[in-house]
């Protein structure tokens, strides 16, 4: 009976021990919006694939996504997979790998030009946008909620194969006749900047819009230095900067799967300097460069002494000191002859 419940436990859950589990995809958490009908490229799904193993590359070849939510083929144009691009996360640099014009646009594969990567790579992550309808249907509100069922996602190597054990459910979008018609956030305030350390200054600013998905600063060539893809923060902090360093020109944007607005002059953060390395005094140097002398015994000292130099007290403290030890040395080398005369 046992050898029989061991043979069915291999059959059942071989997928378990050679594939990718549920917890090995990362569904990216974004704080969403309602959006109207016929609205191009909305994000239903971010998501971060399984890593490749430590000396190996994957390659998705193909994915299929379920809807959990009431939305239907009717209420959906278009269906897109995009790879990240060289900043990480939905922000406008990604990469076309995949597009479905026509339904079936949920349960069905879904191949496409996918790139292969390496562990740690950062365009593993992947996004998938729908464009919605204007169907005249009239139906107060729709919902998108996409899953990878078991076993829908397909690699290069199949032992990476997945999710094995359990869905993987992503965030929920509603689709609404009287929701409004989506932009790019309003541009936050900037406030201050605080020098936290030498290499770290903390960036406060004031949000000022309610359906960014999170928040960049950017240098004055508007390239991103940090990021954080989290709504309704205050305030984002810059690591690796130089210590002693005047930074200026630095400004906070908010994103969303639309975009972002760069406009706004109330952006920029008035500049400042990070910490500098504390100073190292002379005195400092000396001690650290050398060493304390050693303390010599004061019996040391007194031997070291020359005879000229010591006082007639002294004088007679030595020779006395010597006279013990001639005395000793003598006794030492009786009973040394003692011992001998006796072996004879």
């Amino acid at each position: 009976m046992k050898k029989t419940i061991f043979v069915l436990i291999l059959v059942l859950v071989p997928a378990l021990a050679y594939s990718s589990a549920a917890s090995d995809f990362t569904v990216n958490r974004q704080s969403t919006y309602a959006v109207p009908r016929d609205v191009s490229r909305v994000l239903i799904l971010d998501l971060t694939l399984p890593e490749a193993s430590e000396d190996g590359t994957l390659k998705l070849e193909s994915i299929k996504i379920h809807n959990a939510g009431s939305a239907t083929h009717v209420d959906i144009s278009e269906l897109m997979i995009w790879e990240d691009g060289d900043s990480a996360g939905w922000d406008n640099d990604e990469t076309e790998a995949a597009r479905i014009l026509t339904a079936p646009f949920f349960d069905t594969e879904i191949s496409g030009s996918f790139r292969e990567y390496s562990r740690g790579e950062r365009w593993q992550r992947i996004f998938v946008t729908v464009d919605t309808t204007s169907a005249a249907l009239y139906i107060p509100e729709r919902t998108i909620k996409p899953e990878l069922v078991v076993n829908s996602v397909i690699f290069s190597d199949s032992t990476a194969n997945g999710p094995a054990d359990a869905n993987v459910t992503g965030f929920e979008r509603k689709i609404r006749h009287d929701a409004s018609i989506p932009t790019t956030p309003v541009t936050p305030l900037a406030k201050n900047a605080e020098a936290l350390s030498t290499s770290t200054i903390r960036w406060h600013f004031i949000d000022l819009s309610n359906n960014e998905f999170g928040f960049k600063i950017l240098d004055a060539e508007l390239n991103e230095v940090a990021r954080n893809e989290t709504s309704n923060l205050s305030y984002i902090d810059e690591t690796g900067l130089e210590p002693n360093t005047k930074y200026s020109g630095r400004r906070v944007v908010a994103f969303n799967d639309k975009g972002e607005n760069l406009g706004a002059s109330t952006a920029i953060f008035p500049a400042i300097w990070t910490l500098a390395l504390p100073e190292v005094t002379e005195e400092e140097v000396e001690e650290e460069e050398i060493p304390e002398e050693e303390e010599i015994p004061e019996e040391e000292e007194e031997a070291e002494k020359p005879i000229s130099e010591m006082t007639r007290t002294e004088l007679k403290e030595k020779i006395a000191e010597i006279q013990r030890q001639i005395i000793e040395l003598l006794q030492q080398l009786i009973q040394l002859l003692q011992q001998q005369i006796a072996e004879f």
